[in-house]
């Protein structure tokens, strides 16, 4: 069986969350039960509900409501906050303590209800220096999470600063790494044609031994002392790697005759900008 429209409206709970709705839909203040206002707006809300029950069911309402996104949208605009579970607690006993103060105050001026209702004024005083104290917490929760948020979107924009920093320095040790390896390349080559001459034109030996020595600091410095030797070592032979690096006689079997090279001014050659060049090591062992 359907249940029944009539029995349906009459129930409190439904009448509870049908008026909350309304409430929302209303965007009506709902944060704070301190203000009378919003108070008497509560004991509007809930009212049929027992008092008991008010603490279980106002939290569990909000924060069901609070799952769902629609909903969450119109909480917040009621001034509800799903990250201060503390207020959404508040409101449950300062609504049951004003709903008990109305309820005395309508009876008749007995000695008994005047005593009942100094108990509850002093109920509410002690409830609002309670609040006071949550709302205040909370609103100190709430502008250190704001200022963390802050420091936090700030410390991101240092780190992709610097990341973008970063990847703009290996790009550039990069190219200058790939510039001083070709170049070490082209001077090692010319190295080799010098070494086998029996006549050596000496500027332009000089010329070749001053560019190989930058180069192989300019890579030893940059990490490609492996890649810088093993590329001497396959550019000259054995034998006049031997020669050149470690001191050894030139063999007659690796000199030939050969028409004296042009001379090629260091500058024509390493047309590089200002920055690339390192101070000359030592030969590499």
């Amino acid at each position: 069986m359907s249940p029944d429209p009539q029995r349906s409206s009459a129930d409190p709970s439904v009448r509870f969350l049908q008026r909350l709705m309304a409430a929302l839909a209303h965007a009506q203040r709902l944060d704070d039960p301190r203000d009378s206002v919003i108070c008497r707006r509560w004991v509007e809300i809930v009212e049929g509900l027992p008092d008991a029950k008010l603490f279980q069911v106002i939290p569990q309402t909000l924060r069901g409501l609070f799952r769902d996104p629609d909903a969450r949208k119109k909480l917040e605009a009621c001034g509800l906050r799903a990250d201060l579970p503390l207020r959404i607690e508040a409101i449950a006993p300062y609504v049951v303590s004003f709903r008990r103060f109305m309820a005395a105050r309508s009876r008749p001026a007995e000695d008994a209800s005047r005593e009942v209702i100094a108990t509850l004024r002093l109920e509410l005083r002690r409830l609002k220096t309670q609040f006071d104290a949550v709302f205040d917490q909370a609103a100190a929760i709430e502008a250190e999470r704001d200022r963390l948020a802050g420091v936090n979107a700030q410390l991101m924009s240092e780190v992709l600063s610097l990341r973008l920093e970063r990847d703009e320095a290996q790009r550039q040790v990069g190219e200058a790494r790939s510039k001083a390896f070709r170049f070490l390349r082209l001077y090692l080559f010319m190295l080799k044609e010098e070494l086998q001459r029996r006549r050596q034109d000496a500027i332009r030996m000089v010329t070749v031994e001053v560019a190989i020595e930058t180069n192989l600091a300019t890579l030893e410095a940059l990490g490609w002392q492996d890649q810088a030797q093993k590329a001497a070592r396959e550019i000259l032979g054995a034998e006049l790697y031997a020669a050149y690096f470690d001191g050894a006689p030139v063999p007659e079997s690796a000199r030939r005759d050969a028409p004296a090279a042009p001379y090629f001014p260091l500058g024509e050659i390493r047309r590089e900008p200002r920055g690339y060049g390192a101070p000359i090591s030592s030969k590499l062992m």
